[in-house]
């Protein structure tokens, strides 16, 4: 990957904020009084403190002493998935925020000091102190300490949760799913969903790009294509993280190829980048157009011996010239002259408009994509009415859901649930020759 690094949980939530909505903000007349799940400190209760929270959990970030009041949603003093769950109903308005006076911690020490240490400050600051003590002394040491001093930081816990952990609220839909959904569709019976993907290629997964259109790519276009998957994603698999046995608290996501349609669509080539220009004829009458741009008629592919698909529809093994990270597991396939809203997906890929993909680098409409990927793990659309054979569970959902068209503009806390109900459905499976599903 381009760029994979460590970022603190206010930095990241400061880049994405711009993307997600929803939160509840503090009431008239709580100045100078915390407020739970307010991460970040900006007086609201948002997606960003989700984002912030979620760094956390998966160890690219860790809590400061101060942050966790904030973060401990229960008040178990440990930071798990249960105060990530919390968080979230919070956000959705489920929830009453809960405030405390800055001056009045839960736990008061029974006989407060006389004397303020200079080193713990009685009020929480909106930005952490670069240097101690805040206040000089009068005589400085004659001999400066050798090692700067650092802030204590406490990590937090992700604590194993299972299907009993399950909101009880959730049950009923998510059998009723499984049952009249999953099942009788056998959508997730091939052992080639994404679960079986990343478990392949322990703890990765690879995309080529299908280019089946004429419009140029720049480099920076190419390498945010590359963070938007890998986004995309984790902001599914996140929600297996301490769960049941699942083995990955982050999914690399790469690009390993590019199929065109014409190698001068890729600007500014790099010398690692890997272009495919093998073409087949490609019928469009089956195909909706956006009736502004014909559907070209000719396919890019990337070679069958490097597919896993290919291996897994001809039962021919896993075995990949130059290794296991020489293959693709999946394409993304962007077709010029597609309808720009809605697409289509499952453990082959992902396919949209040309114009779709392009519009997600600034962070639009990339509920669409990650609804595709949803499927690619074996969730059902619903788009038939209430109770019916395509349709969702009588009395509906007890959350809003991605999976549903229009219902929600990202993955909810339902959806999750729904993934990991999944997982632990699958994980055990054995072949007619007692031949495991998952190593």
């Amino acid at each position: 990957m381009h760029l994979k690094k460590q970022i603190s949980a206010f930095l990241s939530a400061a880049l994405v904020i711009t993307s997600l909505s929803g939160g509840v903000y503090a009431e008239e007349g709580v100045a100078g009084r915390k407020m739970k799940g307010d991460i970040n400190r900006d007086n609201s209760v948002s997606a960003a403190d989700v984002v912030a929270l979620g760094h956390c959990l998966l160890g690219k970030a860790v809590l400061e002493e101060d942050d966790i009041f904030y973060a401990d949603m229960n008040k178990d003093n440990i930071i798990n998935v249960f105060d990530d769950a919390l968080l979230r109903k919070t956000v959705l308005g489920e929830r009453e925020i809960e405030y405390e006076d800055e001056t009045n911690p839960t736990e008061p020490p029974t006989e407060p000091p006389t004397e303020v240490p200079t080193e713990q400050p009685t009020e929480v600051p909106t930005e952490q102190p670069t240097e101690q003590p805040t206040e000089q002394p009068t005589e400085p040491p004659t001999e400066p300490p050798t090692e700067p001093q650092t802030t204590t930081a406490v990590t937090t816990t992700i604590q194993q949760i299972d299907l009993s952990d399950m909101p009880s609220n959730y049950s009923y839909a998510l059998d009723w799913v499984w049952e009249n959904r999953i099942s009788r569709e056998n959508s997730t019976a091939r052992w080639n969903t994404i679960f079986d993907q990343i478990v392949a290629g322990e703890g990765t997964l690879n995309y080529v790009v299908r280019w089946q259109s004429y419009k140029t790519l720049s480099l920076e276009q190419r390498q945010k294509f590359e963070d938007m998957l890998e986004t995309s994603v984790n902001n599914w698999t996140d929600y297996l993280v301490g769960y049941d046995g699942w083995k990955y608290d982050h999914v690399d996501v790469s690009i390993v190829g590019w199929a065109v349609i014409d190698e001068n669509t890729i600007l500014d080539r790099q010398p690692d980048e890997i272009i495919y220009t093998n073409l087949t004829p490609y019928d469009s009458q089956y195909d909706t157009s956006n009736g502004r741009e014909d559907i070209p008629d000719v396919l890019p592919n990337a070679p069958d011996e490097l597919s896993r698909m290919y291996h897994f529809d001809n039962n021919i093994g896993f075995d990949y010239p130059g290794g296991l990270d020489k293959r693709f597991d999946m394409y993304m396939w962007a077709t010029q002259g597609f309808p720009d809203i809605g697409g289509c997906g499952g453990d082959w890929g992902q396919r949209l408009s040309d114009n779709a993909y392009l519009s997600m680098l600034d962070g639009s409409g990339i509920h669409v994509f990650e609804h595709e990927l949803g499927h690619g793990f074996g969730i059902t659309d619903f788009y038939g009415e209430e109770g019916a054979l395509d349709g969702f569970p009588p009395g509906g959902f007890p959350e809003p859901t991605i999976m549903m068209a229009g219902n929600s503009a990202e993955i909810t806390n339902y959806d999750g649930w729904q993934l990991r109900y999944i997982w632990s459905k699958i994980k055990d499976e054995t072949n007619s020759n007692g031949t495991r599903r998952f190593n």
